[in-house]
């Protein structure tokens, strides 16, 4: 009799954590979905403000709070605060975990590249790295997916190069 009531509480334990487990895959998933659906919101943003300048930035930092509950970051270090000195100062902003940087190719190697206000001519291809930070234990995140996109300048006229 003693023997079925310990396996009855087997079962039970197992059948709980099993469905704890699935939760949580479900959550990240979720999560890793976001990822793909702010890389569009990117892809936009860079095609109308010609790279990743400052008002893209804006734009997206203003959109990631909306739709994701906080600011980008501006390094891929744990816990790294919000890029903007604003939402910094601002404790009521928390960090989305998006971090995001523009990237050029030069004699073979990858070599981040900070655009400024400067926007690139029409068509010219832009290239970045979407990161985001997942899950966090102590402080230190275990799950950084990273995506690596390409769009275009869409920009005409006298502000292009």
């Amino acid at each position: 009799m003693l023997e079925g009531a310990v396996m009855e509480y087997v079962k039970w334990f197992i059948g709980i954590v099993s469905v704890m487990f699935i939760a949580v895959v479900v959550v990240y998933m979720f999560k890793l979905n976001e990822v793909n659906s702010f890389q569009q919101d990117v892809n936009y943003q860079i095609e109308r403000y010609g790279g990743l300048t400052e008002e893209a930035k804006i734009a997206l930092n203003d959109r990631a709070k909306k739709a994701y509950g906080g600011c980008i970051v501006e390094s891929l270090e744990d816990n790294a605060p919000c890029l903007f000195a604003a939402d910094r100062a601002d404790d009521s902003v928390k960090s989305s975990g998006f971090f995001i940087r523009e990237y050029r190719t030069e004699d073979g190697q990858d070599v981040y590249y900070d655009r400024g206000d400067e926007q690139a001519r029409y068509g010219t291809t832009i290239q970045y790295v979407l990161t985001r930070q997942i899950g966090d234990i102590n402080g230190k995140s275990f799950f950084k997916p990273s995506v690596i996109g390409m769009s275009a300048s869409r920009v005409r006229g006298a502000d292009s190069e």
